[in-house]
């Protein structure tokens, strides 16, 4: 049996938490969209996709927020060994991981829960927008901190200034549209960093230029 080096190790974890990342992304959106379609009564002018959590096809919906939390809470932990290097960083990374918590649980204390459910939901929506900012202040590759600040900041604006002004101007939009909205965007930004993580890998092995 031959001996893997520290090195090696890390990258071949970073490799499955990137992994992680892409499906953790990409499988929860097409159970939640699957939820909306086979549910008649839901409308994107209307509701709130919690509300798919005590539907008929709350199985989609709640399975969907268990298997994104815990995947999403994977692909943090390879990240941290990625990013961990500078404190802020490292603090931006906690926030993601604790977001995906707050996601898993968004799976267990359904609408019906009110207070733990909109506490849950809000921190998911909330931490992972700041702990990009955070990876932006704490990164000196420009992608990287670039990318972190544009997603960090529009996912705010989705999650907080849409809805304000659907309000302000009384469009006929419900709540589903903003989550979707930070949604899509916190998937865009995993998938590039679960992809930097399955890039280490493959330098490592020879497959892609270090740099």
């Amino acid at each position: 049996m031959f001996n893997v080096d520290q090195e090696m190790k890390n990258s071949l974890f970073g490799s499955l938490a990137g992994l992680c990342g892409i499906l953790g992304s990409i499988l929860p959106l097409i159970l939640v969209l699957s939820a909306t379609f086979l549910s008649p009564w839901f409308s994107w002018n209307e509701n709130a996709l919690s509300e798919l959590g005590n539907g008929e096809q709350a199985i989609l919906f709640n399975s969907a927020m268990l298997i994104g939390g815990a995947l999403n809470f994977l692909f943090g932990l390879g990240l941290y060994k990625h990013l961990g290097r500078k404190k802020l960083s490292r603090g931006g990374v906690v926030l993601i991981m604790l977001s995906s918590v707050c996601l898993a649980l968004v799976g267990l204390f359904t609408i019906d829960y009110h207070i733990p459910h909109g506490l849950v939901a809000l921190g998911y929506f909330l931490l992972a927008p700041i702990g990009f900012l955070l990876i932006g202040f704490g990164e000196k590759e420009n992608r990287i901190r670039n990318l972190s600040f544009a997603c960090g900041v529009l996912a705010l604006m989705a999650i907080l200034g849409l809805p304000a002004i659907v309000l302000a101007l009384s469009l006929n939009v419900g709540f589903a549209v903003p989550e979707l909205a930070e949604g899509l965007i916190i998937s865009a930004w995993t998938i590039y960093m679960s992809a930097r993580l399955q890039k280490r890998l493959q330098a490592k092995l020879g497959f892609w230029p270090s740099n």
